[in-house]
């Protein structure tokens, strides 16, 4: 165990995230595509009014941002922020500043999901947003749900992205067997960890230009295709799938955690409607099968899609 009791992995996944979270900033595209999002209460089955005048935690905040400009928005009265170490905190700081979010409405706190530093109820509405699925086991992953609910107030909100009740092939084999070249090849690790718009597109474009020569169906148009195919926010999105030491997706599904919080006393536990998820690179030809997954496809790709759950504390 290291500083503050944060073990090898735990510092690990942190300073993968703070470097990929930068992206966040130096493409305002990323983050305004993820602030469209959490600034929609849609996004979190509740009207707009519930968030006027509440406390609100997001534990496990990482630094870019988005969910601080969104709920400071939405009328939160105060947002705290928590995450491992203290790296993280300049960068927010920075991109609050930027959006002229006043110092008032925020707290940074250093710690751990899995032991909060704060007060029995504390919070009116308690969020964790992809935290879950990369703790280090599924135990580590039901003592910070634990930790979630004890700090949040009763009538009060628990938001969680937990996991992936039915994962389609995409989360069962496909994901899963790039993660472990990413792990055994130190090649295709290398690429990946350097990975940037610039060099994908370079290699597409060589490859087909030369194609180009033989098969003479490519349109003329192709290379200023390619070249939008892959961007900044796609680099960060390969990343994230494929950097973060533990992916415990597939594990935390809706029963999962539908279970853990009809034992820790919430009601009216239920799953978010899937977001629309508007891309700009490759994706957007993938975005629709996330979506409406009433295709064979569709569901053959990718089940029945990632789990967001809100629940009320009795």
């Amino acid at each position: 165990m290291g500083a503050k009791g944060y073990s090898d992995l735990q510092k690990r996944t942190k300073e993968i995230y703070i470097e990929q979270h930068k992206n966040y900033s130096r493409d305002k595209s990323i983050f305004n595509r993820f602030l469209a999002v959490a600034l929609d209460p849609k996004s979190y089955d509740l009207p707009k009014e519930f968030f006027a005048g509440k406390s609100v935690l997001d534990a496990g905040c990482g630094n870019t941002g988005y969910f601080q400009v969104a709920m400071h928005a939405l009328g939160a009265s105060h947002i705290t922020c928590l995450d491992l170490g203290t790296e993280w905190m300049p960068e927010l700081e920075k991109v609050m500043k930027e959006h002229g979010i006043p110092d008032s409405a925020l707290s940074y706190r250093e710690g751990s999901t899995a032991a909060l530093p704060f007060a029995d109820e504390s919070f009116d509405f308690v969020a964790s947003n992809g935290v879950l699925m990369h703790l280090e086991s599924a135990i580590e992953a039901e003592k910070a749900l634990c930790e979630l609910a004890r700090v949040t107030k009763k009538g009060g909100l628990i938001y969680a992205y937990a996991g992936i009740s039915s994962p389609g092939i995409v989360d069962r084999y496909i994901v899963p067997a790039l993660r472990k070249a990413y792990q055994e090849d130190s090649d295709f690790r290398q690429y990946i960890d350097n990975i940037t718009p610039e060099q994908v597109t370079s290699d597409l474009l060589t490859c087909f230009s030369s194609a180009q020569e033989f098969d003479k169906s490519f349109p003329p148009s192709l290379q200023g295709y390619i070249q939008t195919l892959f961007t900044l926010d796609s680099a960060t999105f390969t990343q994230n799938m494929l950097q973060v030491p533990v992916q415990l997706g597939t594990v935390l599904g809706f029963d999962w955690i539908k279970d853990k919080l009809d034992r820790l006393g919430f009601k009216n536990i239920r799953r978010v409607p899937e977001k629309y998820w508007v891309r700009s690179d490759y994706r957007k030809f993938l975005a629709p099968l996330h979506y409406n997954r009433d295709t064979r496809l569709s569901k053959l790709l990718y089940g029945d899609g990632h789990v967001k759950v809100v629940a009320e504390k009795l």
